[in-house]
């Protein structure tokens, strides 16, 4: 708020409560350096300015900048030994030029209520104390709600919203989030450290709102000029509101600039991204480049870097190299995308070794023509080709366990085989379960007949469909998805009747459908009526007997039902 003898600013915070920290915590979280009179006029300059006045007399203005602060008198006709500025008009929402700081700002006159005059902006602000990094991430809100009145006592509101704090040493780092809590005394913030430390600073790294980041220079004054990111942003699309993950993540684990400069950048994205470490091939507490990779020689490190490898990859390269197998990146690569994505081999029980080598058996004599020219790509698409097959074959029944199922001669022959066979079946079952429910449907049908025989319309006939493909028939002529309800209509879910008419009972026309509860749900006839006239490019509509019939049908459904109702009682 402004302090009326000097018109300066401070900041509004709501009550923090740290009943949640340990004594270590509650120290770094009090350490903080206060954010003084400088930092709330860096602050206040990165919010919209406005140059608020109030006629004092004729031609003459007192007027306050709502940038620096400052107080100053106009006087449109430029006399007397005031301020004058070269707006020749001042009026409410003019733009204008404050004499004491050069800004460019909308004239607002005081006697109005800003009501809608607010601004929400979210500030990352860098401290440094010693050795220390502490990072504040805060929205703060600002508006000029109670800026109404003829004098200029009333101050624009700043309201500060902590985010997060970031306490960064070399060699550890904590992270605090706060949350608004409602206590005896109204809202305050409750600050608890954070279990995930590398993250975001707002919303998981969905910016809401315009993002500032003041006294970021410090750093070249700190460890973590030598954190390397510079050199991870040339090569990767990182945001800004990224880069404290990446501060956290070094100040935990300064060997994170070495791996970034080794171009270990899947390692690096999964520690940054996932918080996964890859502790079975990586130490991040190492420090140097011998000890970062475990059991791993240098040139071994050399080839996984220049293929740029990833990490599940070389965990299987020295899954085999401690059972005593020497196997290169290609064929580790391949191993690990069978064992990782192929879920349908491990189904199936397939050793994925013997898989690879099958496949890479076919791969050898292949002909150029049946094959990708690229090694790769053909050996995943071997990979994905079998992964179907074992897929279908377990469907259908197929022993595994068997050389000549698990490998066959030909795996293209074995598959197609594989999906006619299940194609078969699935039509047999298809068919089963139709003459099922066509036996089952018998009853319902003369049970519908019986129902609808009492119902007459002038120009309308009901007709109940025989069996489930006389609606699928209804579906296609008319072009509609009542198809679909076949088997719904025959096992009793729900009902369909045609609408014909009585000159062509075997033409469609409309269809109708009702729930169980005797209520129409809709009623559509040739694509829906959703076809446009060809002659005045109009959608056409239901003919008006549809409509008549609709609600008399309804009415005779509500009529039955009644009676039903009485017949029961009696």
């Amino acid at each position: 708020m402004w302090i009326n003898n000097n018109k300066e600013q401070s900041l509004v915070y709501k009550p923090i409560f740290t009943d949640c920290l340990t004594h270590a915590q509650k120290e770094d979280v009090e350490g903080f350096p206060p954010l003084n009179v400088d930092d709330c006029a860096e602050i206040n300059r990165h919010f919209t300015p406005y140059i608020f006045y109030r006629r004092t007399s004729q031609w003459r203005y007192t007027c306050f900048c709502t940038s620096c602060n400052h107080e100053f008198k106009v006087n449109s006709n430029d006399y007397g030994d005031i301020y004058h500025t070269d707006d020749n008009i001042i009026r409410h929402n003019y733009l204008g030029t404050c004499p004491c700081c050069g800004v460019k700002a909308k004239y607002k006159a005081a006697g109005y209520k800003q009501v809608q005059l607010n601004e929400v902006v979210d500030f990352v602000i860098y401290k440094a104390v010693e050795e220390v990094v502490y990072i504040y991430a805060a929205t703060i809100h600002k508006d000029y709600n109670e800026y109404g009145t003829e004098d200029f006592d009333r101050s624009p509101n700043l309201w500060v919203d902590f985010q997060k704090l970031y306490v960064l040493r070399k060699g550890s780092a904590e992270v605090y989030h706060s949350h608004a809590s409602f206590r005896r005394n109204g809202w305050c913030y409750m600050i608890e450290p954070m279990k995930r430390k590398m993250c975001s600073t707002f919303n998981n790294g969905f910016a809401e709102h315009r993002q500032v980041y003041l006294y970021k220079n410090i750093i070249k004054d700190t460890f973590l000029k030598y954190s390397g990111f510079d050199c991870y942003c040339c090569r990767h699309y990182i945001r800004e509101y990224d880069q404290e993950r990446y501060y956290t993540a070094y100040a935990m684990y300064p060997i994170l600039e070495m791996a970034v400069k080794m171009n270990c950048d899947t390692m690096v994205q999964d520690l940054l991204w996932h918080n996964k470490k890859n502790y079975k091939i990586l130490n991040w507490n190492a420090t140097s480049p011998k000890k970062f990779f475990k059991h791993l020689t240098l040139n071994e490190v050399k080839a996984f870097l220049e293929n740029h490898t990833p990490a599940r990859v070389i965990e299987v390269y020295q899954d085999f190299k401690r059972k005593g197998k020497k196997k290169d990146i290609f064929y580790c690569r391949m191993y690990s995308y069978i064992t990782d994505y192929c879920t349908s081999i491990e189904k199936a029980g397939v050793d994925p070794e013997q898989v690879l080598e099958y496949l890479k058996r076919i791969m050898k004599h292949a002909s150029e023509e049946d094959r990708c020219q690229d090694d790769h790509a053909e050996l995943s698409r071997l990979v994905r080709l079998y992964d179907d097959y074992a897929n279908i074959g377990l469907k259908i029944g197929y022993d595994f366990s068997l050389k000549n199922i698990a490998f066959p001669r030909d795996l293209n022959e074995a598959h197609d085989n594989a999906v006619e066979n299940f194609n078969f079946m699935e039509e047999e079952r298809k068919r089963k379960e139709a003459a099922e429910l066509e036996e089952a449907y018998k009853p319902r049908y003369k049970k519908l007949c019986k129902k609808y025989k009492g119902y007459s319309y002038p120009g309308i006939q009901l007709v109940v469909p025989k069996n489930a493909e006389s609606i699928i028939k209804e579906g296609k002529d008319l072009r509609i998805c009542v198809g679909g309800y076949a088997s719904r209509h025959c096992s009793g879910v729900t009902t369909i009747l045609f609408i014909r008419k009585p000159s062509d009972l075997d033409k469609s026309w409309f269809t109708i459908e009702i729930d169980n509860a005797d209520h129409i749900v809709q009623c559509h006839g040739f694509k829906n009526e959703q076809v446009k006239d060809p002659l005045t490019g109009k959608k056409l509509e239901k003919p008006e007997i549809i409509k008549a019939f609709e609600v008399n049908f309804q009415e005779w459904l509500n009529s039955q039902k009644k009676l039903t109702k009485r017949r029961k009682a009696s």
